[in-house]
């Protein structure tokens, strides 16, 4: 049993929350699709992770956050001229995610700026 916790009529995509915690998320935003998805702020803005193979330019500012009402409140800072985000996960120490060009970064859910880098590749 799923229960839904983050939808907007202007957005076409929705994530569930299962018995045992974890998310999962169905559709598309803007035409591409979610790959992951995390509500924040009590289910208010969610942060969402778009296919990075979506987009043919070297660099694709793919993972962000989204309000209820379909506003980007931020896209997430890249550490290089381009790259995608591939994962990303969020724990009590903040947002973290691990980039296509091998960097893995902490992100400040606020704003959307690295906090801190480290080449993991």
């Amino acid at each position: 049993m799923s229960n839904e916790v983050f939808s907007s009529p202007v957005l076409s995509f929705r994530v569930f929350q299962n018995t045992t915690g974890a998310f999962q998320c169905e559709g598309h935003y803007q035409g591409i699709q979610v790959l992951a998805a995390m509500p924040i702020n009590d289910n208010s803005k969610c942060v969402i992770l778009l296919d990075p193979t979506a987009n043919k330019e070297p660099r694709f500012e793919n993972l962000l956050c989204v309000a209820r009402d379909g506003s980007v409140v931020w896209r997430a800072e890249l550490p290089e001229s381009d790259g995608a985000v591939v994962s990303f996960k969020i724990t009590e120490a903040g947002l973290f995610a691990n980039t296509w060009s091998g960097y893995y970064v902490q992100i400040n859910g606020s704003n959307g700026k690295i906090i801190e880098r480290e080449f993991v590749k």
